[in-house]
């Protein structure tokens, strides 16, 4: 058994790298989406009864920055995932057969520059939602 994977030598980005492009963008959407939840959630109901909180406060700032973060996630996701298919497509050249490595690099680095581009319509999505809707409705 090959400790390293199926054809090493036809590797040419890191499997790291493409592990990052492919999961950045859904796992900063999903911290976007959790910690936005937990902390409007909080913050409107910190005992028993609600509380009226105003936009341009503490919680909207920290809501905001969520969204910038997982935003910049996304488009770093991207970024990468989209040099990773460059630099495949580049390595291989324009052979009509592609080895097991090569076939494996290009659909990750695809696959990762998608689901980037994806998520990163839905976080823009909830950001418009987090700057227009109030977080607490009484």
């Amino acid at each position: 058994m090959d400790p390293v994977g199926a054809a090493p030598e036809t590797r040419t980005v890191h499997f790291l790298t493409l592990l990052f492009g492919a999961t950045a963008a859904p796992i900063f959407w999903t911290g976007q989406v959790l910690l936005g939840y937990g902390v409007t959630a909080y913050a409107c109901y910190p005992g028993d009864h609600p509380v009226q909180i105003s936009f341009g406060g503490a919680i909207s700032d920290a809501v905001l920055g969520f969204d910038i973060v997982a935003l910049i996630a996304c488009a770093a996701g991207g970024l990468i995932s989209w040099r990773s298919w460059r630099k495949v497509r580049e390595a291989c050249g324009h052979r009509q057969t592609l080895h097991t490595g090569e076939g494996r690099d290009r659909f990750l680095a695809m696959w990762g520059l998608l689901s980037s581009l994806w998520f990163f319509f839905a976080v823009l999505f909830n950001t418009i939602a987090s700057l227009t809707v109030t977080p607490c409705l009484n």
